[in-house]
């Protein structure tokens, strides 16, 4: 009996720090208060990152030679020999000497013949009579020259050198501030041994302090869905039942967010989404819906999943109206509008939240805006801009390199999340204004606040071959180009 007792009195000792911290950070969550703990932790990341690139600098600049060669010492040794020669080389041009092209070379040349001076003043006069004869109207009588691939090629080859639709799909360029994670910098043990026991001490706090942490939060906020759950399944008053799922909702989604060690600032909060709106953003992780969801509750769109997620669909529906539709129902746009229809006439549902581009971008860049919720009329489009500082923390989702259980374990052991959330002023849309039309400006607007490059590409490039339709376009452009030459 009396080990009995001593087991339990241990146990109660052991749990007692971890009861308190719980209702610690529910009490914070619920009051949505915070003690500064993390807004003072990420002004001390700050200084070490500082003082991390200060000292890799200091060694790349140490090991550069050309910082350590004498200024004189780097001019080229044949420039030293030139300048003691009485005059310059004579370069004699032979017949193998590589010709220039341009939109004026002749497609047949005849390299037997040698041209002299009149006859060269004679093809100049020809080729300046020819440029002016503009091109018939009719396929068939079109004369093709080489210089018109030119422009093609041209744009070939830029979007070889610099792709700007691929890059939107991989984590951001290396940042000019190491943040002591070797998934931004691998060769940290060629720096110094000052760096690479900082970034020795930084992964045995995060993997071994901030982890474990981080995982109880995430299995409180479990408890918390699952309870919650049980306990409006069973509220007999519907409205009452969607007043208490809002405030649930949002405390849930604190919990989370201290999960990463989330740093959020809102700004122009007065322009929150409404009851009865549709809320469109740019589209960088699903951490997104938790950084959105601690400010104001919504009812999520999506497709109905089994398993883990399906449950947690099951749970969420019990604290508000959400939209989840059978996977047969995905291609149906009309059928899913009607069911954004039904659910914006009821003026107590919560605002629907939208990621338009349909994938994740690395949040250097705003895509192509899908037209299906612009065509929703009958309620404004709330539009909010999410600008992450991936300093602490890298938010984008790389899909196609890690799933989402390696995602979320990468982020429960970065540094933190900051981030900056704009809320900008409602839009509706315009008279005469097609819903094409509509989602792009509704797109400038987002880029704009954030920050971001606003591009026509569609973000289904990350898995899918440009359209047909895309290439017919381009074609098109390049015919109608020869016409009005």
């Amino acid at each position: 009996m009396a080990t009995t007792v001593q087991i339990f009195t241990i146990i109660g000792i052991l749990c007692t720090p971890m009861i308190s911290i719980a209702a610690l950070v529910l009490t914070l969550a619920a009051l949505n208060l915070s003690l500064g703990v993390r807004s003072l932790y990420v002004k001390l990341l700050g200084l070490v990152f500082d003082y991390a690139t200060k000292i890799k600098q200091d060694k790349e600049l140490s090991n550069d030679p050309d910082v350590s060669t004498d200024e004189s010492s780097s001019v080229p040794s044949h420039t030293t020999k030139s300048t003691k020669t009485s005059a310059p080389p004579i370069v004699e041009k032979s017949d193998d000497d590589p010709i220039e092209i341009t939109s004026q070379t002749p497609l047949i040349s005849d390299s037997s013949r040698k041209i002299d001076d009149e006859d060269k003043s004679q093809e100049l006069i020809t080729t300046d009579q020819d440029q002016k004869v503009t091109r018939s109207s009719s396929q068939s009588d079109i004369q093709f020259k080489l210089g018109d691939i030119m422009h093609f090629t041209r744009q070939g080859l830029e979007a070889i050198v610099d792709d700007e639709v691929t890059k939107r799909f991989t984590s951001a360029e290396e940042m000019a501030v190491w943040n002591l994670l070797t998934r931004t910098q691998q060769q940290h043990e060629y720096f110094s041994a000052r760096i690479t026991l900082l970034w020795f001490l930084g992964f045995c706090v995060r993997y071994f302090l901030l982890f474990p942490f981080r995982l109880c939060l995430f299995i409180l906020a479990i408890l918390w869905m699952l309870g919650s759950a049980v306990f409006l399944k069973y509220f007999p008053k519907r409205d009452a039942k969607l007043r208490y799922g809002f405030y649930i909702n949002i405390v849930l989604h604190r919990i989370l967010s201290r999960v990463f060690s989330a740093i959020i600032t809102y700004h122009n909060t007065e322009y929150r989404a409404k009851c009865g709106s549709i809320c469109v953003a740019n589209h960088t992780s699903p951490i997104d819906v938790i950084i959105l969801s601690t400010d104001n509750s919504f009812s999520m769109i999506g497709q109905k999943h089994g398993g883990f997620f399906g449950m947690v669909q099951r749970t969420l529906s019990n604290t508000a109206n959400h939209i989840w539709f059978e996977r047969s129902e995905t291609k149906d746009r009309h059928m899913v509008a009607e069911k954004m229809r039904e659910h914006i006439k009821v003026e107590n549902n919560l605002p629907i939240l939208i990621f338009p581009e349909g994938t994740c971008i690395n949040n250097t860049s705003v895509m192509m805006f899908k037209k299906g919720c612009f065509e929703i009329t009958e309620a404004p489009i709330y539009p909010v801009a999410i600008k992450y500082d991936n300093r602490f923390g890298d938010a984008f989702w790389n899909s196609t390199k890690h799933d989402l259980f390696q995602y979320l374990i990468l982020m429960m052991t970065s540094w933190a999340i900051v981030v900056d959330v704009y809320y900008l002023p409602p839009m509706t849309i315009e008279k005469d204004e097609t819903s094409i039309d509509f989602a792009r400006r509704v797109k400038a607007a987002i880029a704009k606040q954030g920050g971001f490059v606003d591009l026509e590409w569609d973000g289904g490039l990350k898995r899918a071959l440009p359209k047909a339709d895309f290439k017919a376009e381009e074609q098109r452009k390049f015919y109608e180009m020869l016409k009005t030459e």
